[in-house]
């Protein structure tokens, strides 16, 4: 498994006030558990930071690694409008173009009994896996636009997810994206793993 050194090299965390979620470089206590480079452990949301903190400290975490791989696949979204004023077809793959995907996070769990897995984990919020509704005729502009980036989103992060699920499969390990439902039922939100409150 590659460890995507240059790819957190390249996006580092944007640690600004004006950021619109809390982001920075996660410290592990216990190194030897962690994959790869324990300076480059980028957090990008203070769930990501729980998480981080969860895969630390929980016995269940044999190893871990933060954005650990990236996997291509087909944005198909990328090029419509040039398609669009082209006359091409958007859903000719030649149209596509190839990107890159870095999943958030991978875990060797002990699930017990000598049960162990390894999974991709995908953080994100569930009202994102929700598809867009259309708005109504008489919206307006400002929903529209809001709609159409909401759609373009959804439509990637499906491309993204279908990708890493087919490409963990075949790694013999499994694709789980964590809302903060499973966060919360694992414990990782709402206790000890999260962000300080200065911080936050």
């Amino acid at each position: 498994m590659a460890y995507n050194q240059s790819y957190k090299k390249w996006h580092k965390p944007n640690m600004s006030e004006t950021a619109r979620t809390k982001q920075g470089y996660y410290k592990p206590k216990n190194t030897d558990k962690y994959i790869g480079d324990p300076n480059l452990i980028v957090y990008r949301s203070s769930w990501e930071y729980s998480f981080c903190k969860w895969c630390d400290f929980s016995p269940s975490i044999r190893r871990w690694s933060s954005e650990p791989v990236k996997i291509p696949y087909y944005d198909r979204i990328s090029k419509l409008d040039e398609c669009k004023k082209l006359g091409l077809d958007p859903n000719n793959p030649k149209n596509w173009v190839v990107k890159n995907y870095n999943t958030d996070f991978w875990v060797e769990i002990d699930k017990g009994g000598g049960n162990i897995e390894k999974w991709f984990i995908e953080v994100k919020p569930k009202h994102k896996l929700k598809k867009p509704m259309p708005p109504k005729q008489n919206a307006s502009l400002k929903e529209i636009k809001a709609f159409n980036r909401s759609a373009k989103e959804y439509i990637i992060n499906e491309a993204k997810f279908a990708a890493i699920n087919e490409w963990a499969k075949n790694k013999g390990c499994k694709f789980f994206i964590f809302t903060e439902d499973q966060l919360i039922k694992f414990g990782i939100i709402g206790g000890r793993f999260e962000l300080p409150q200065k911080n936050k």
